[in-house]
């Protein structure tokens, strides 16, 4: 986001899709939940609660840096998580969601938006679009809720695909020893903050986002008939 001050449709885009992300991520978990009988997450008030509850300030600080961030993933009744299959169902509701985020986005582009071509560096992503600001907006979208849906699938906690490892793994000491230092050692936020910071203060440094988020939206693109170069 700090890449595009002054854009204002990138801008808007991002924080707009950030947002809805967001609360469109723990919706779908606290729904789903429900659905596989679990009913702690929608007790906790997570539907009602505000954004500052629902991120950290470290998730916050990546958003405002590179465009994309994570939301804390809703919690589970530990009993409940005996069934592990089930919560996990839940779990993936969350990145779900975002894709079907960034597809309605597409779908959106496809109605106010001319082609486009999305350029991917590891620093930057950097759309051109026709002078359009709607076009512009929607098309930010798709790309705000595709990178947080790659960026959910990180397997390293706090992300959702982060806590699916540790759930459908292993129950040896070392598993859980592992699962500890990740998650109250902070380990696994270092690593997650690494792969999308380092990108933007060195040159050259790979992007899992930048890498993904072209293939990610060319794909999604294609299942509605649209060509994005």
């Amino acid at each position: 986001m700090l890449f595009h001050l002054a854009e204002p449709a990138a801008l808007l885009g991002i924080v707009v899709a950030f947002l809805i992300g967001v609360f469109a991520h723990d919706a779908a978990q606290v729904l789903t939940a429900r659905v596989v009988r679990d009913p702690t997450p929608l007790r906790s008030g997570r539907l009602t609660t505000g954004v500052k509850d629902r991120l950290s300030p470290f998730s916050g600080l990546a958003v405002f840096i590179v465009g994309h961030g994570w939301a804390e993933s809703v919690p589970m009744n530990d009993v409940w998580r005996r069934r592990r299959f089930h919560v996990a169902v839940a779990v993936l509701a969350g990145p779900l969601a975002y894709l079907l985020l960034a597809l309605g986005s597409l779908v959106l582009f496809q109605v106010v938006g001319d082609p486009a071509r999305v350029f991917l560096g590891d620093r930057v992503t950097e759309v051109t679009v026709p002078d359009s600001f709607a076009a512009e907006l929607t098309l930010w979208l798709a790309i705000t809720f595709g990178s947080m849906f790659i960026v959910s699938l990180i397997p390293v906690p706090p992300t959702d695909a982060g806590r699916l490892v540790f759930l459908l793994g292993g129950t040896s000491q070392g598993w859980r020893n592992v699962h500890h230092r990740l998650t109250d050692g902070n380990i696994g936020l270092v690593i997650l903050l690494a792969l999308l910071l380092l990108p933007v203060l060195f040159v050259g440094f790979p992007s899992v986002v930048g890498q993904l988020i072209g293939p990610l939206l060319r794909g999604l693109a294609a299942l509605i008939g649209l060509n994005l170069a």
